[in-house]
């Protein structure tokens, strides 16, 4: 049975060489696709740093 695709909107960007590398080199070592990576480390980040920069733009 085929997964349930989910609401997604593409995204393309440029990766440094050594940077992309090490995350082939986790996909391989974890199992995990580029794209959760990517997805779990940018939600992350934004759940660290939202709250700062709401802040600091509140600031300007």
């Amino acid at each position: 049975m085929p997964r349930e695709k989910k609401d997604a909107k593409n995204f393309a960007c440029k990766f440094d060489r050594v940077i992309f590398e090490r995350l082939e080199e986790f996909c391989k070592i974890s199992g995990m696709n580029k794209t959760t990576v990517v997805e779990r480390a940018v939600e992350k980040y934004l759940e660290e740093n939202m709250d700062k920069m709401r802040e600091f733009s509140k600031q300007l």
